[in-house]
């Protein structure tokens, strides 16, 4: 993608954005194996819809679009001209929660790419569940940490209808562009986005934080997908020790993210439970899914696994 002032990024963005939505486009990102079957069809351009344009990223013709709008997208780098009158996105816009959100496009193979899939679905189920269960205060504060395109905010605040502060928080800051525009196209008016080493330039505690990081080993280490660690789980482990010094007193962590399995053993739960257990806090700890990135497991640094498992952590305060 060209490198426009961010500015006129975040503009062109939005105005994709909430065209899109007066359309009624909706999108459901899959796995970039599935992804991968689907564009190996034979496709006509001729025949594009915005989701084909859009959610597969496939080449369409100009004219799906208004043409001042396609002029604008084009000069700002989101769009790319193919042959003839075609064009091409360079970004994909997904449905989540009755909501747009803008993200990389396929395939993910930029070091900076911002990942939006089935994991994401998970994290919002995940994070819906639990705020159903306890509620927040009305005015809760919310930390999204890792944002990337901004999900885990967003969806915590929707359940709740929350009228607090959001801070949406990330690394990477092509991130940060998505996220910006899929808050402003949300019409979330009390949330700031900060590029940040997970908390290094975030202040103050919150009602509830959450996260959805990296957590595989990554050959190339892309920002979305590299954890570190043995297994990936390095970065799962810092959130959990950082955020135990951002909660207020009733707060909680609710972090969605992967364990790899060794030998029946579990050693993400073991090292974050006994952290925190060690600080006064608890941790709540399920599988949400028993076997998640089966393929990961003909890489060698995963020769020792089981399997891995897409977990969910609650992490409060224990009661005195």
């Amino acid at each position: 993608m060209n490198s426009p002032s961010v500015s006129c990024v975040e503009q062109s963005l939005q105005r994709l954005s909430q065209w899109l939505a007066s359309t009624g486009y909706r999108f459901i990102t899959v796995t970039p194996l599935t992804h991968e079957r689907v564009l190996a069809r034979p496709h006509d351009p001729a025949s594009s819809d915005l989701r084909d344009a859009f959610g597969w990223n496939r080449p369409f013709l100009k004219q799906r679009l208004p043409e001042d709008l396609a002029v604008s997208l084009v000069n700002d780098g989101w769009l790319q001209p193919t042959q003839g009158d075609g064009l091409k996105s360079n970004v994909r816009f997904s449905s989540l929660d009755g909501l747009l959100f803008a993200h990389s496009a396929f395939p993910t193979a930029e070091e900076d790419a911002v990942f939006f899939g089935p994991d994401t679905y998970r994290f919002a189920n995940f994070i819906r569940n639990q705020l159903l269960t306890r509620p927040l205060p009305e005015s809760a504060r919310i930390a999204d940490i890792g944002c990337g395109a901004g999900p885990g905010g967003l969806v915590a605040a929707r359940t709740q209808s929350t009228t607090g502060e959001m801070v949406l928080a990330d690394i990477n800051p092509r991130a940060l562009v998505h996220a910006k525009t899929n808050v402003a196209v949300a019409g979330h008016t009390h949330a700031q986005c900060i590029q940040s080493d997970l908390f290094s330039k975030v202040t103050g505690t919150f009602d509830l934080i959450v996260s959805n990081p990296p957590y595989l080993l990554d050959d190339t280490t892309r920002t979305y997908r590299h954890g570190g660690g043995r297994f990936g789980e390095a970065l799962s482990e810092r959130i959990v020790k950082e955020s135990l010094y951002h909660l207020k007193p009733t707060g909680r962590l609710l972090l969605y993210t992967g364990s790899t399995i060794a030998g029946g053993h579990d050693g993400l739960r073991e090292s974050v439970t006994a952290y925190a257990a060690g600080r006064g806090f608890s941790v709540h700890y399920e599988e949400l899914d028993p076997d998640v990135f089966g393929e990961e497991l003909e890489q060698p640094a995963y020769a020792d696994a089981d399997r891995i498992a897409a977990v969910g952590m609650v992490v409060q305060r224990r009661p005195e």
